[in-house]
């Protein structure tokens, strides 16, 4: 009976295990849940929004297949949707009943520009393949192909799933106390059994008991080995190892069930993104470094080649015509200096607007090494719209010794506040007036009470104490006359901390010398010379000074000054008087 009972508790052992590792074979579950498309169309544009990657829990795993020109980028939702337009597009969604993607086309633009090294992207894949990424809910998956013809939609998403088997580690214990109790009734069995065949006295008789071959030959000295011993260690020591494999296995915690509460989720993008502010920024660190490098790179190679053309397309407005001039000069006039390189090599300031729409404006303090003793450089960079690049409106040096005020992070921005704004202790679009007066006046300016004279260094450049040194230069022949221009509405002001203000403003400071005596010609020379193309006239000669300035405001009603933290100028136009 013993030796039944330890076979069926073996056979039951053997079951359970069995049964334990059909669970993470044969029976088990796929490790991933991979959805396609089968939509046919023929929009430009393919996307996946961020409800369709989150419409299973896990990081997406997103492949594109296609032939000719694939393209594929994720970035906001609002981004997206506003790169995308009106564009005729098919959204993808998840049908959890078929497993599979379907598609939704609206738009009626039948083609769109090539997205590549848009600035809107978090990052971009040129060319079929497959990436993974962990995106929230906000974010979207955009696919382009030529941009004319049809947009790829061979598109798959794979989520990975739960594979863990918790039966698998209660069904290997069982399997094993089951087999361990089948051991202890087998070794039970032989011991009763060994037992119960000892030997026994015969009654009445004188026949002497009988004595085996093995015993007489241990009688006569001879060694023999004791039966079965080896045997039966070997045999107790396989159930043994085999339970403690078993028992091993069963180890990891996604072979065991989980009770009680539920564990505290490490946080994913999805999870920072909703702790984030609810106001949407311009651009986050990542996009405004890379920003500054495609820049950087533009510029360098237009300021090499004298390329206008190159320059546009990442510099606009007072920062382009600056560039525009200085390769005029410098085809006529090699000794002219380049415009100051733009670094790329660390952002040490990204300050973008607080923003979903356009136009959008990012503040940045760029340099070689942000803890070096150099003057950095300030950058005021503004995209019109969503299908722009971000271009460079103010190109700014910043003085020695300049201390900027406090800033909001990156990850918050800061608001752009209006030309008119009466938040601050001058508007932001009188700013560059008030100043051009004080260039003109120095203390004798109204305004002067309101800047700060300390560390100015653009007074001494180009202030009254130049220009009056300038005129009593000039022969009794010739006179000078200064005036200054502002363009309407250039001005550019994102707010600080403690309600001040970084304004970014221009003007234009003009020389205008013409000749007082009859016959009398005024020459050129220098860069003028080059940009006018004119040796000596005798109608007279203006040149145009453009000057970027970069300006801390204090907000109204404090006793702080207005402070120019740096400044770049340069010739922008020189021609004979009309």
């Amino acid at each position: 009976m013993r030796f039944v009972l330890a076979i069926v508790s073996f056979v039951i052992g053997l079951l359970l295990v069995a049964l334990a590792v059909g669970q993470r074979t044969v029976f088990a579950p796929p490790s991933s849940l991979v959805a396609e498309s089968s939509t046919k169309t023929s929009a430009p544009v393919t996307v996946i929004p961020g409800s369709t990657l989150n419409a299973n829990p896990g990081y997406q795993r997103v492949n594109v297949t296609g032939s000719g020109t694939v393209f594929a980028a994720y970035g906001k939702t609002t981004d997206v949707n506003a790169w995308i337009g009106d564009a005729k597009h098919t959204t993808l969604r998840f049908d959890a009943a078929a497993g599979r993607l379907v598609g939704k086309t609206t738009g009626s633009e039948s083609t769109v520009p090539s997205p590549k090294g848009s600035d809107l992207w978090y990052q971009e894949y040129d060319g079929p393949g497959q990436f993974t990424v962990r995106l929230p809910a906000d974010v979207s998956v955009i696919v382009v192909g030529d941009g004319k013809g049809a947009a790829p939609t061979d598109v798959s998403v794979t989520w990975p799933r739960d594979t863990s088997t918790p039966a698998v580690g209660p069904l290997l214990v069982a399997g094993g106390v089951f087999v361990l109790g089948g051991l202890v009734l087998l070794v039970w069995a032989f011991v009763h059994q060994r037992r119960g065949r000892g030997p026994r006295r015969r009654s009445g008789g004188t026949r002497p008991p009988r004595v085996r071959a093995s015993r007489r030959a241990a009688a006569a000295g001879a060694q023999v080995p004791a039966r079965g011993r080896r045997g039966r260690r070997a045999f107790v020591a396989v159930p043994l190892v085999l339970v403690g494999a078993l028992m091993l296995a069963g180890c990891s915690s996604e072979y065991w069930p989980h009770g009680g509460g539920q564990a505290t989720p490490t946080p994913t993008m999805a999870a920072t993104a909703a702790a984030a502010p609810s106001e949407p920024t311009a651009a986050s660190k990542q996009q405004i470094m890379r920003i500054v490098q495609r820049v950087a790179v533009v510029a360098k190679q237009s300021d090499g080649a004298r390329d206008a053309r190159l320059a546009a397309t990442r510099f606009t407005g007072s920062a382009l015509q600056l560039r525009e001039a200085n390769y005029t000069i410098r085809g006529k006039d090699s000794g002219v200096s380049a415009p100051p390189v733009i670094s790329a090599g660390q952002v040490c300031v990204a300050l973008p607007q607080q923003t979903d729409s356009w136009p959008r404006t990012v503040f940045a303090v760029v340099a070689d090494d942000c803890t070096a003793k150099t003057a950095p450089q300030a950058l005021t960079l503004v995209q019109d719209s969503a299908r722009d690049d971000y271009k460079v409106a103010y190109d700014v040096s910043l003085e020695a010794d300049a201390k900027l005020p406090t800033l909001a992070p990156t990850s918050i921005g800061a608001a752009l506040l209006a030309s008119n704004s009466k938040l601050l202790a001058i508007a932001p679009g009188g700013v560059a007036t008030a100043y051009s007066d004080i260039l003109a006046k120095d203390a004798a300016s109204r305004y002067a009470n309101l800047f700060q004279s300390e560390g100015d260094g653009l007074r001494s450049t180009i202030g009254k104490a130049y220009k009056d040194k300038k005129s009593a230069a000039l022969p009794d022949t010739a006179k000078i006359e200064y005036s200054s221009e502002v363009p309407s509405d250039s001005a550019v002001a994102i707010a600080t901390d403690k309600a001040g203000a970084l304004v970014s403003a221009d003007l234009n400071e003009i020389e205008k010398v013409t000749p007082t005596a009859a016959g009398a010609e005024v020459n050129t020379e220098g860069a003028v010379k080059a940009l006018s193309g004119v040796d000596s006239s005798k109608k007279g000669i203006t040149a145009t000074y453009g000057v970027q300035l970069l300006f801390y405001v204090p907000p109204v009603g404090t006793d702080g000054k207005v402070v120019l933290l740096g400044f770049t100028q340069g010739l922008t136009a020189a021609s004979e008087v009309q």
